[in-house]
């Protein structure tokens, strides 16, 4: 019989929700290499209805579902399917990346190495968007740079699909059938919704969030591309984390989970590593692997001590300091149980707006769509310079190119852009994000 949470877990957990949080419910477990150690539900999964979450609520996992594809793909290789050094090109042979760099292979995608875009989930499905990759352009030899890739994952979860002859999602469900997680399923779609906690985003999507502002329902979205759409409780998660820590090796080889966990690039502005789907570094001087999720509504958290073997798995309908609740939950099972304290974090203040250059004048003001993604941006001047937030977040430079475009971010490895078209009285219309059009909208 599973424990419940302990008074130290049950505190952790009421505190990250309730003072530091825009979600209304939570569910967590804590497991060892053989069996679940607790678990707790808290607060509400639909706060309209007053329904609270209970140990059978669903959760979207968001990118924590990279590392299945990244086992589907390690177990593709250990039958001779797939080379993860070969270019993707040998298996999705119209995959095109505008590039002055050798091929990008699979370990490039699954180490978020290419050298490629985010990705801005302008398409509910994976073909479009890899395919689009063709219009943008891999700025770093591969191999040699980390940066984030949802799209990249897409391709992946592409591949699989094409070495196997069947569908991605067929694939992920035989791996959560096989690991046991019997209320797992590997695509959200409408079936699900009623057996899943309501998502919830700060009321604005425009500026930075404030917990005075209270949360809304977020848009429910459809999708099983291979960057993130796992659905599960936080018990059947503990399966997963089993995996992790080398105890299912009749599904991941010791070799295998190995190279799941070793780190493949250094990501020196975390302080930590990326392995194949999984980061690697430590907290508290001790070695951890961890992975964060976020979909439109919905957050989670995973993370693992390898020399205890026990993990923790934090699922959550709003966004919040998952992440640092995970590695709590885990040192709370030792003694003595450390104080828990989360960081009272304050959005940036955006730069105030100044007149622009005349040369982008054109340019700045306020644009939208209807991708909850990437809903909207601004784009304003400061200190002769153009700014872009996307979504409230924090400024970015924005960098002329020769082409026109504009690089997002100083640094000159960034492969994102943004491209501004269709003037009209003087202004433009419409500014492309890397392939998501965005149209310039009356709101300041």
């Amino acid at each position: 019989m599973r424990a419940p949470a302990s008074p130290a877990l049950d505190q952790a957990c009421r505190t990250a929700l309730h003072e530091r949080s825009f979600a209304t419910g939570l569910s967590m477990a804590v497991t060892d290499r053989d069996t679940v150690l607790a678990a707790g539900t808290f607060g509400l999964a639909d706060q309209a209805a007053g329904l609270p979450v209970t140990g059978d609520t669903l959760f979207q996992i968001g990118s924590i579902s990279k590392a299945f594809t990244a086992v589907l793909l390690l177990q593709a290789r250990d039958t001779g399917l797939v080379d993860l050094d070969h270019p993707v090109t040998e298996y999705l042979p119209w995959f095109s990346v505008r590039s002055a760099h050798e091929p990008i292979t699979l370990r490039h995608l699954m180490s978020h190495t290419a050298g490629i875009i985010e990705g801005t989930d302008v398409s509910g499905d994976s073909a479009f968007e890899v395919w689009a990759l063709r219009d943008t352009e891999a700025t770093t030899p591969p191999g040699t740079w980390f940066h984030y890739s949802n799209v990249g994952y897409k391709a992946l979860g592409l591949v699989l699909a094409a070495v196997h002859r069947r569908p991605y999602s067929e694939l992920l469900g035989e791996l959560l059938a096989a690991l046991g997680m019997q209320t797992a399923v590997p695509a959200i779609t409408h079936e699900i919704r009623t057996r899943s906690a309501v998502g919830y985003e700060p009321r604005y999507d425009d500026r930075p969030p404030l917990r005075e502002d209270g949360v809304v329902p977020a848009t429910w979205l459809e999708t099983d591309t291979a960057d993130g759409s796992v659905v599960s409780t936080a018990v059947d998660m503990t399966a997963w984390l089993r995996l992790l820590m080398g105890g299912r090796p009749d599904l991941l080889s010791e070799a295998a989970r190995k190279e799941l966990l070793t780190p493949a690039i250094r990501i020196e502005e975390e302080g930590c590593s990326y392995g194949l789907g999984m980061l690697i570094g430590e907290f508290g001087g001790r070695p951890h692997v961890w992975h964060t999720g976020g979909m439109i509504g919905y957050h989670a958290a995973v993370a693992c001590d390898l020399d205890t073997g026990i993990g923790a798995v934090v699922l959550t309908n709003g966004v919040g300091p998952w992440q640092e609740t995970a590695v709590h939950l885990i040192a709370a099972t030792r003694e003595p149980v450390p104080e828990f304290s989360l960081p009272d974090k304050k959005p940036p203040a955006p730069p105030p707006p100044e007149d622009p250059p005349e040369r982008w004048a054109a340019l700045v003001g306020h644009y939208r769509c209807h991708n909850p993604w990437l809903s909207n941006l601004h784009v304003y001047a400061h200190e002769a310079k153009l700014w872009v937030s996307v979504c409230g977040g924090a400024p970015e430079e924005l960098v002329p190119l020769d082409d026109g475009s504009f690089r997002v971010g100083a640094d000159a490895r960034l492969p994102e852009r943004l491209r501004f078209d269709v003037f009209l009285d003087g202004s433009a219309t419409r500014a492309d994000y890397s392939g998501c059009p965005l149209y310039r909208t009356f709101t300041p």
